[in-house]
């Protein structure tokens, strides 16, 4: 009985499902499927693993590297790149953004083996779901990702016209070497110097000193959480990044950041949720703000940097010896000549002083700030340029060549060849110096028919914009001296005809002008000649260079490779070529520190407080107003800045708008700036050039009697005012004799130079002296003939020279005040009973 019941039971038991003949067969085939289907998918897939496995993974950290631009002074100003990267090592990068970063790029990157499977399945779901799309993001591992960055798998991709699906299967074949080949922390070093973060910026170092201007390891947690942010859309999400207008097209005012800011948040938010900070640390720093570097260190972006680029790859071709493969992968070491302060300096001010002038009421033109680029629009706003060079060496201290190197890649430096106006002036009155004239010659200061001149028309009289003053008055005869100072435009084409008009562009081309084409006209003395800023600044500075010009600019002292080897080095020695004799350009530097200091910039130079400026300058204005220069320097430095439009109309700025005040403050500015820097010292007089006191009224050696009376008919006051000024000669072209105009009686007064001009007591009188036997008056003098006689006149106080130490004044009226007769003028004749 219990045998049979045993064995009723077990046949009730049910077998398991694992024995089951069906199952089994189920299992089989299954097996042989998956088989069948790793098969296929092995022969199908053989072609992208044969693609991925011919990959050299030994190349995988070859990267192109900046070339990196440096000043003077050894501080990074610029980068030369195709993508501006600077590797680092992990090590150097905050635990806390290589968290951050996993999290929102690959949660699994310490788990899988080059692809995560999960994040493939997810994808697959959700392109199933909603009709071919995905909601949750890619499932691009960070290997995957350096994959395709480093053996650049989209361009290929793309080459072969292959999807994207082929191409992510050649990523995961290759994805898959990487890990097998590499360490964790190395694939993490190795993407993390390539990833993109938007802005022009490749890499952690080269984004953290770009956006934030420091090292990765001292990242704050807000700014890491913006670079991670920045990866998924660079190009949008980038901390530099603007949000535009659709229908416009244009940048929204004040929304540089704002989608940076947004996702910066929501990584923050995900840093709060997975434990790394706490929500009150998420709340404080989602409040802060972006805090962007101000000076970034980025691909050149101006028409200096865009100078370099094409200057550095020549030197290195011919001195470097090295592949083009080599030059292609970049990490040289370019020193320049720029002070990059004083080029920021310059960049700054003339931003800021043509902005102000768009500001004007009466600046009726195109203003820079409603410009919107496309790819035929012009930028015809104002337009501007600066520079500055050592004359003596030819190094290139600063370089604006344009307003905006985005809007316009144009040189105005280099090609900008404008009408150069009254700047022209100085290489008259070197020619005239050249040919025997000096700064005390007399010129005819009056109207002047404009015929013969015929610049803007022929009728009416020549106008005379040149003094940078709405009233501009005659003078009658004036010396040399004060018609440049004060850019005469009548006695310059006066003198400019005097000394023939072959002869000035004989000098003028000599300095380096081109010579105008055709028959030479006597407009061409007004500077309607076209000059490019480069060749004026590079012709004024023969003026402090005593006669030299410097035969070609250098912009790179030194070029090193990316481990120090020096491939080129500037040997220091600069060419240059004798333009004029010292002492013509010397009397010209004299004569432009007069047209700084008293002349037509006096305005605006007595409001710069520069302080005991030792140096010349000139203002720079055509007839029509629409071209402005300024051009000036010291013993060691030229800067020149021009302003005006890209087009080449002639239209005004605004209305009588004059160099000395659209320009010359810039230069000003930058001058001021530049001499705290840049060591300097006084312009050398040359040996042949005398230093003497002259009579404005007679252009001989001054006397004592050399003085007026002035009598101001409001307050009644009576004083004499000396002629006297101090003048440079040749020595062989001074003055001989004393005045004649004001009389000898006195004696003339102590010259700065009598020791070494050489003067004998014959050059200080006006004839032969034959000694008198007898006294010339016999008794008393009851008039004082031998003193002047005044004429009761109201005259201006002309008084030129630098270092000009007054005559004694007190002395002089000492004397007087003892004559035994003094003439103080006719008084009102009364008639009395």
């Amino acid at each position: 009985m219990g045998w049979k019941k045993f064995n009723s039971r077990r046949k009730i038991r049910k077998k398991s499902i694992f024995l089951r003949k069906w199952f089994l067969v189920f299992a089989g085939i299954s097996i042989l499927l998956f088989i069948l289907g790793g098969l296929i998918a092995w022969m199908l897939t053989a072609k992208y693993r044969e693609r991925a496995d011919k990959y050299d993974l030994s190349k995988i950290n070859e990267i192109e590297l900046p070339s990196r631009i440096f000043d003077r002074n050894r501080m990074e100003i610029g980068r030369i790149f195709t993508e501006n990267r600077d590797p680092c090592k992990v090590e150097d990068v905050p635990r806390l953004f290589i968290d951050t970063l996993i999290a929102a790029e690959d949660a699994r990157f310490y788990s899988h083996s080059g692809y995560d499977p999960k994040g493939i399945m997810r994808v697959l779901r959700d392109m199933a779901l909603h009709g071919g799309h995905t909601k949750s993001g890619g499932a691009s591992t960070l290997t995957q990702q350096l994959a395709r960055n480093a053996y650049h798998l989209q361009a290929e991709a793309d080459k072969r016209g292959e999807s994207t699906k082929e191409r992510k299967l050649v990523e995961i074949f290759l994805a898959r070497r990487i890990e097998k080949e590499y360490t964790k922390n190395e694939i993490l070093e190795f993407y993390l110097n390539r990833v993109n973060f938007g802005g022009g910026y490749h890499g952690i170092r080269s984004a953290s000193l770009g956006f934030f201007g420091k090292e990765p390891r001292d990242l704050e947690i807000q700014e890491c959480a913006s670079l991670v942010g920045s990866i998924r859309n660079p190009a949008f999400f980038c901390p530099t990044s603007w949000r535009v207008d659709r229908k416009t097209g244009r940048r929204i005012k004040g929304s540089q950041g704002a989608e940076n800011i947004a996702v910066r948040n929501r990584v923050l938010k995900r840093m709060a949720e997975e434990g790394k900070i706490t929500w009150e640390e998420m709340k404080y720093y989602q409040s802060l703000p972006l805090g962007l570097n101000p000076h970034p260190i980025q691909r050149g972006t101006s028409h200096f940097h865009d100078k370099i680029a094409s200057l550095y790859q020549d030197l290195i071709r011919k001195y470097g010896k090295i592949s083009e493969a080599e030059i292609a992968r970049g990490g040289f070491k370019i020193f320049t000549t720029v002070d990059r302060e004083v080029q920021r300096r310059m960049q700054r001010k003339l931003q800021d002083q043509l902005a102000a002038i768009e500001a004007r009421k009466d600046y009726k033109h195109p203003k820079m700030s409603d410009y919107h680029r496309t790819k035929k629009s012009k930028p015809n706003y104002l337009q501007g340029a600066g520079m500055m060079i050592n004359h003596h060496t030819g190094e290139v201290i600063a370089y604006i060549g344009g307003r905006n190197f985005g809007d316009s890649q144009y040189d105005f430096i280099k090609s900008g060849r404008k009408p150069m106006g009254t700047a022209f002036l100085p290489f008259i009155y070197a020619s005239a110096l050249e040919n025997g004239m000096n700064s005390a010659s007399k010129l005819i200061d009056e109207a002047m028919d404009n015929r013969r001149v015929m610049i803007d028309g022929m009728e009416g009289v020549l106008a005379e914009w040149g003094a940078e003053v709405m009233n501009p008055i005659y003078e009658g005869e004036i010396p040399m001296r004060r018609a440049l100072a004060n850019s005469k435009i009548a006695a310059t084409v006066r003198l400019g005809r005097k000394v023939g008009l072959k002869k000035v562009w004989q000098t003028a081309e000599r300095f380096g002008f081109q010579k105008p084409s055709g028959r030479l006209l006597n407009k061409t003395l007004l500077g309607s000649e076209d000059a490019s800023l480069s060749e004026l600044v590079r012709s004024y500075g023969v003026f402090p260079s005593l006669g030299k010009k410097i035969d070609k600019l250098v912009w790179i002292t030194r070029i090193e490779t990316r481990d120090g080897k020096v491939i080129y080095k500037w040997d220091g020695n600069a060419k240059n070529h004798k333009v004029t004799d010292p002492a013509s350009a010397y009397l010209v530097s004299t004569m432009l520190e007069d047209a700084l200091k008293t002349g037509s910039g006096a305005r605006i130079y007595k409001k710069s407080q520069m302080g005991d400026f030792i140096g010349g300058g000139k203002t720079g204005t055509t007839s029509d107003f629409s071209n402005h220069w300024f051009v000036g320097y010291n013993s060691d430095f030229t800067c020149g800045v021009w302003a005006g439009f890209y087009d080449g109309k002639r239209r005004a700025i605004y209305p009588d708008a004059f160099s000395a005040d659209t320009v010359m403050p810039i230069w000003v500015d930058v001058m001021k700036f530049a001499q705290k820097r840049l060591p300097y010292d006084d312009i050398p007089m040359p040996a042949d050039v005398v230093k003497l006191r002259i009579c404005k009224d007679s252009g001989m050696l001054a006397t004592k009697a050399c003085e007026e009376y002035h009598h101001d008919v409001v307050t009644g006051r009576k004083t004499y005012i000396s002629t006297a000024y101090v003048e440079y000669f040749r020595k062989k072209f001074r003055p001989r004799g004393s005045c004649p105009v004001h009389g000898a009686s006195l004696g003339i007064i102590e010259n700065y130079d009598d020791a070494q001009s050489g003067m004998s007591a014959l050059d200080r009188l006006n004839m032969v002296p034959i000694k008198p036997k007898d006294p010339t008056l016999l008794g008393e003098d009851p008039y004082h003939s031998e003193t002047p006689v005044y004429a009761d006149r109201v005259r201006n106080i002309y008084v030129v020279g630098r270092g000009l130490s007054s005559l004694d004044f007190d002395h002089l009226d000492k004397q007087n005040q003892e004559a035994k007769i003094r003439l103080d003028g006719f008084k009102k004749l009364e008639i009395t009973d």
